[in-house]
C-alpha cells in the first residue's frame, strides 16, 4: 500500500513540475510574437519600432511592420531592422532594401530583404532576381 502512495505522490510532483516549467516556456514564446498578427518572430527578419513613450513594438516582417507603420507613424520615434547577413539591428534609414523571389515569412509571403551594406544587397538582388525598394518607413 505504501508503494502505491509513493507512486501517486511522485506522479503528482512530476505533473506539478511539468506544469510550472511549461507555463514559463509559454510566457517566453508570447513575448517573441509579432505585434501585428501574433506569429512567432524569426529574429533575422524582425522589425522594431521604438515609440515616443519608450515602449517597443516588434514585427515578424517588413510586411507586418509596414501595415502597422501607417497607423503608428506619429508615435514612432525610431525604426530598426535586422541585417540578414550579420543578424544585427540597424537603423531603418541606413539599410538597403531588396524585394526578390525568396520568401522569408511564408504566412504573409514577405519577400523583402534588409542589408547593412550595398554590396550584400546587390549580390542578393542579382542572385535572386530582385529589385531595389525604398525604405518603407519614411
Amino acid at each position: 500500500m505504501t508503494s502505491n502512495k509513493r507512486w501517486v505522490a511522485l506522479c503528482i510532483i512530476f505533473i506539478m513540475i511539468s506544469l510550472v516549467s511549461g507555463c514559463k516556456g509559454e510566457r517566453k514564446s508570447i513575448e517573441n510574437r509579432c505585434d501585428y498578427d501574433g506569429v512567432k518572430i524569426e529574429p533575422l527578419y524582425a522589425v522594431y519600432f521604438t515609440l515616443q513613450d519608450g515602449t517597443e513594438k516588434k514585427f515578424c516582417s517588413i510586411v507586418c511592420a509596414s501595415m502597422s507603420f501607417s497607423e503608428l507613424r506619429d508615435k514612432v520615434k525610431a525604426v530598426q531592422v535586422v541585417d540578414e547577413i550579420s543578424g544585427k539591428r540597424i537603423s531603418a534609414a541606413e539599410a538597403f532594401y531588396v524585394e526578390s523571389e525568396v520568401v522569408t515569412v511564408p504566412h504573409n509571403r514577405n519577400r523583402f530583404h534588409v542589408f547593412s551594406n550595398r554590396e550584400d544587397a546587390e549580390k542578393h538582388l542579382k542572385k535572386f532576381h530582385g529589385r531595389w525598394i525604398e525604405n518603407p518607413f519614411r
